[in-house]
């Protein structure tokens, strides 16, 4: 202890003493002074190292009385948070303002229940807004100091900034959610075994594959679950899996419960370890029974039915063979049927004079008996018989010829003879032959040749006889009261030539035989007509051999169109 001031009361004391007394007391305040500048330096190391300590986990330092509710928060707890002052008092009202809405219910139990001595210390994460307005998660650890009543008077403690470890956690957590999701909604069975053999980890498709209920494969060994011998090759695939070696597309088939096979394609590898966690395998099982099944049933139907195929290859052989034969016997009789259209062509072409030299002379003589050229008949009725002589033999003159030019196209010994042809020319003496016929069967026929119609490239013989042919057939097939109308025009670089008749019409089909040589479309009307069948079939023919184009449009009931286009001339 430092010696007591001089007093006036000290009336004995020599200069000496006091000198000697002086500078004991100067003595003792350097040394009062030496143990406080120590101190100092102890203070300031200590207070370093705290620091050191706090900034290391990233950490401020605070102190709250709850009592008068006054709160001191550090430099650092500050700046963790983004403020800018060295330090702050303030209060626990002001606090709460900062603390996250859900977080501060919470917060605020966690620091009553320890305040009441339910916990030894006091441990709390929740939510705060740093200085920029975004939530932050903090750590905060305290300690209340009590009195001898046990009633707090104080509490320190930390705050430290675990927003990135809470992040971790939520990803952590949310990649384990992602993949037991994956796990349990797998289309596989999935296993994890210990190195005991037991079932640690199972999905649902694990469950249902053994038909156990939920959480029921989990505890049992794999043992229980697959029926195997000892040293059995499910346990081979696991010793050699344990030990590092990847295991693919093991099929392993054993008896289920029911008597029948059971057959599962796995795939086995060693989980890797974590530290502290025990050794482990993954295996990851596809139920192929029913696969299995269905190609078993393949085979035996595949060879099922290639005994039927080779049964059945003989007899076809047997049948191929009839039917080559009976091919070839078609294909003579075709041949022969061919040569016999060719000689009947060939000889309607070859008799061409022979026919018609006689039916000439007939018709000539006949003609002259008609009209008396070398003198009276006599009897008037021979006058008649002749006219009907020179009828009769002028229509079957007209119908030889017909057939004969049929028979030339079709043995493509017809000659052609395109030129530039005006159409007015062959369609006005066209029309007057057949204006007298239309006006006698009371059909009214009409004609209409554009301006702009072009010469085309035509035989003009065949060209009228294109025209007598289809306005014959116009006015033959068109009742009393119908109508007729030609007409003619330019269509792009064609000449267009139209018949357009009102009569009893076609169906396709009636259309299709009326093409043919010699065909006749059932109806009483064409039947009491009469005809040969050859007027559409050989204007055909015409019209390609000039290499132009027919076309017939036709209701039953309402009328006949027929288009011929050729070639313009230029």
């Amino acid at each position: 202890m430092p010696s007591p001031a001089p007093a006036a009361d000290w009336p004995f004391e020599t200069p000496q003493e006091r000198i000697l007394r002086l500078e004991r007391r100067v003595a003792e305040l350097e040394a009062d002074q030496n143990r406080l500048t120590a101190t100092i330096d102890l203070l300031r190391d200590r207070e370093e190292l705290l620091s050191l300590a706090m900034r290391g986990p990233n950490e401020g330092l605070w102190d709250w009385n709850p009592i008068t509710k006054d709160l001191y928060l550090s430099a650092r707890l500050l700046s963790i948070l983004g403020f800018g002052s060295n330090e702050l008092r303030t209060t626990t009202h002001e606090w709460l303002k900062i603390v996250h809405p859900d977080d501060r219910g919470p917060y605020e139990r966690a620091v009553a229940e320890h305040l009441k001595g339910a916990t030894s210390h006091f441990e709390h994460a929740y939510r705060v807004a740093d200085h920029a307005g975004s939530w932050r998660w903090v750590l905060a650890r305290g300690l209340a100091l009590r009195g001898a009543d046990g009633r707090a008077y104080r509490m320190v403690g930390s705050i430290g900034d675990v927003t990135e470890l809470k992040r971790r956690e939520s990803d952590q957590r949310a990649s384990e959610a992602r993949f037991r999701s994956l796990v349990q909604t797998a289309g596989g069975i999935i296993l994890v075994l210990d190195a005991d053999g037991v079932v640690t980890e199972a999905n649902r498709e694990a469950e249902r594959a053994f038909a156990l209920p939920a959480g029921g494969v989990v505890g049992r060994t794999w043992r229980d679950l697959i029926p195997e011998q000892q040293g059995g090759p499910f346990a081979y695939q696991l010793v050699a899996a344990m030990a590092g070696m990847e295991i693919r597309n093991f099929e392993h088939a054993w008896s289920d419960r029911d008597g029948g096979e059971r057959v599962v394609l796995w795939n086995m590898n060693r989980m890797p370890e974590a530290e502290g966690a025990a050794p482990a395998i993954v295996c990851v099982g596809q139920d192929i029974t029913r696969r299995k099944r269905a190609e078993l049933a393949l085979r035996e139907a595949h060879d099922e039915l290639e005994a039927r195929v080779a049964a059945r290859t003989a007899e076809l052989s047997q049948e191929v063979q009839e039917r080559r034969r009976a091919e070839l016997a078609l294909l003579a009789a075709k041949e022969q049927a061919e040569l016999a259209n060719r000689a009947k062509s060939d000889f309607l072409a070859n008799m061409s004079h022979e026919l018609r030299t006689p039916l000439n002379a007939v018709i000539g003589f006949a003609s002259m008996i008609h009209r008396e050229l070398v003198g009276p008949v006599g009897t008037p009725r021979y006058a008649e018989y002749g006219g009907l002589i020179v009828a009769s033999g002028e229509h079957l003159l007209a119908v030889i010829n017909d057939i004969l030019d049929i028979a030339k196209v079709e043995a493509g010994k017809f000659e052609m003879h395109p030129q530039p042809v005006d159409a007015r020319d062959a369609v006005a003496s066209s029309v007057q032959l057949i204006r007298g016929r239309a006006g006698e069967s009371g059909v009214q026929l009409s004609v209409n040749v554009a301006d702009d119609t072009p010469v085309v490239l035509a035989d003009p013989v065949r060209l009228k006889q294109i025209l007598i042919n289809l306005l014959s057939n116009a006015v033959k097939f068109t009742p009393a009261g119908g109508r007729v109308d030609l007409r003619v025009r330019r269509d792009g670089a064609w000449g267009l030539i139209e018949v357009v008749d009102t009569g009893i019409g076609m169906s396709g089909e009636g259309i299709a035989v009326a093409l043919q040589p010699f065909g006749q479309v059932d109806s009483q009307l064409a039947r009491r007509h009469g005809g040969t069948g050859l007027g559409l079939p050989l204007a055909r023919s015409f019209v390609d051999l000039m290499r132009g184009t027919l076309s017939i449009d036709s209701v039953e009931g309402r009328g006949t169109t027929v288009r011929v286009r050729l070639p313009a001339a230029g």
